[in-house]
């Protein structure tokens, strides 16, 4: 191989091409990051534990999560992540029952459906 840039004469024809600026790294859109840092910032209540020893307190912690969801829709903007953040709030029996969801039918759509795992869990 020879020596590079090669040198002038010849009848060879080089095309140098600028390439532009190197690659961003991926990653969410500037718009997104920014929504994303301004729900950080928000200092919301998070819901009380639910335990499932008392049913009228579901409807109290499920407004508790609907209103963090709707303070951070970026953040909570799947259905996975308003199950899984709700699931880490559950206590005492409505645990018991998620746990034994996860080991005993992990395909089970209360893992993953939002309105699958409130159905679940109001009844």
């Amino acid at each position: 191989m020879g020596a590079f840039p090669p040198p002038r004469g010849g009848n060879h024809y080089y095309y140098y091409y600028n390439a532009g600026p190197p690659p961003r790294n991926p990653g969410p859109p500037d718009d997104d990051r920014d929504a994303l840092a301004r729900e950080g910032k928000l200092d919301i209540q998070r819901p009380e534990s639910f335990t499932g020893h008392d049913p009228c307190q579901w409807r109290t912690y499920l407004t508790q999560c609907l209103n963090l969801f709707q303070a951070k829709p970026i953040t909570f903007q799947l259905d996975s992540a308003r199950v899984a953040f709700a699931a880490s709030y559950l206590q005492g029996i409505a645990f018991d029952h998620y746990t034994a969801l996860l080991r005993f039918e992990p395909q089970s759509p209360v893992l993953s459906n939002w309105q699958s795992f409130v159905n679940e869990f109001s009844t």
